[in-house]
């Protein structure tokens, strides 16, 4: 199946990225690499994650460390709708 990453997803990664690359490099890229393998797993067992129904109806989240991966499994593909970290106030997020 395959993964589509939404616009609001894709920013969320880019801020990821930025933030832990302008402390540590290496760890940026490791942490970009782990939530990619986590995105293959999702292509090959889009169920995995945890029902989220509660924040959105059809949600489920992953676990990548310390970020959650929030996506839909539609008929044809995987839809990444947000990466959060998990620290965040997640109801207040999905409620903007």
């Amino acid at each position: 199946m395959n993964v589509f990453i939404s616009e609001q997803a894709e920013t969320d990664l880019l801020q990821i990225y930025r933030y832990l690359a302008a402390r540590n490099p290496a760890a940026a890229e490791s942490m970009v690499q782990q939530i990619d393998r986590r995105f293959v797993n999702l292509s090959q067992f889009p169920f995995i994650g945890r029902d989220r129904s509660s924040l959105a109806q059809g949600m489920r989240s992953l676990v990548a460390d310390i970020y959650l991966i929030f996506y839909r499994v539609e008929p044809e593909h995987v839809v990444i709708v947000r990466v959060l970290d998990g620290r965040r106030d997640i109801d207040a997020e999905f409620q903007r």
